[in-house]
């Protein structure tokens, strides 16, 4: 589903954010107060424009209330943030993402109304300190609190055996949703699919039981 949606900061963040989401089809308005910033941007995405966020009265001309989401992609100048804030859940705005760079940046922003507050940073230093002490892990996305999908290499214990004698459903209430083997891919595995060195798996389960398995 394509979406209207509005970045404010041309930051390395705002920047890399703006090209990915056009790639994905999205309408993207960016601003930020930075003229080259825009010049650099401008002929990316759809509407690229310099100007104040503080602002109230710009924030009604440019109508970036009514897009579908207004993510904050600059942690710097909290004061205008928090003003732009205000501003856009006076002229209720539907879903407003701010980035922080810190837990307490975080709190301010989410009392003053935004929706959803992301700590880029903290994210992937997490991300970077697991990968570094599990490498068996590829990639994850999380669900909820618990639940989570994730892409991992095969451990040395499963090379052999197949799905049957790991049993990691009734176990480790895991679920093996697919396997990888080169540019092979193994849908709907069957309990006597044999799991061989260098292949990788797609399941779905909670944290804990997926690291205890797959440590």
């Amino acid at each position: 589903m394509k979406k209207d949606i509005a970045i404010i900061g041309l930051g390395t963040f705002g920047s890399e954010l703006a090209v990915q989401l056009t790639k994905f089809g999205h309408h993207i308005l960016v601003i930020d107060i930075d003229e080259k910033k825009i010049n650099a941007i401008k002929d990316i995405v759809d509407v690229a424009i310099q100007a104040d966020i503080a602002d109230e009265e710009v924030l009604k001309q440019l109508e970036i209330y009514k897009f579908d989401t207004i993510i904050f992609a600059m942690s710097s100048a909290l004061e205008s943030i928090i003003l732009a804030i205000t501003h856009l859940k006076k002229l209720n705005a539907k879903h407003i993402i701010g980035k922080a760079n810190t837990r307490i940046q975080k709190e301010i922003l989410l009392k003053i109304g935004a929706d959803e507050v992301i700590l880029p940073e903290i994210t992937i230093a997490k991300q970077v300190a697991e990968k570094f002490s599990n490498p068996s892990i590829l990639d994850k996305m999380k669900f909820d609190k618990n639940i989570s999908l994730w892409e991992l290499k095969i451990p040395p214990h499963f090379v052999g055996k197949n799905l049957k004698q790991l049993d990691l459903r009734k176990k480790y209430n895991i679920n093996v949703i697919m396997k990888k083997n080169g540019d092979k891919i193994i849908h709907n595995l069957s309990p006597d699919e044999v799991f061989n060195e260098g292949e990788i798996v797609v399941v779905v389960g909670e944290e804990k039981n997926i690291k205890k398995v797959f440590n």
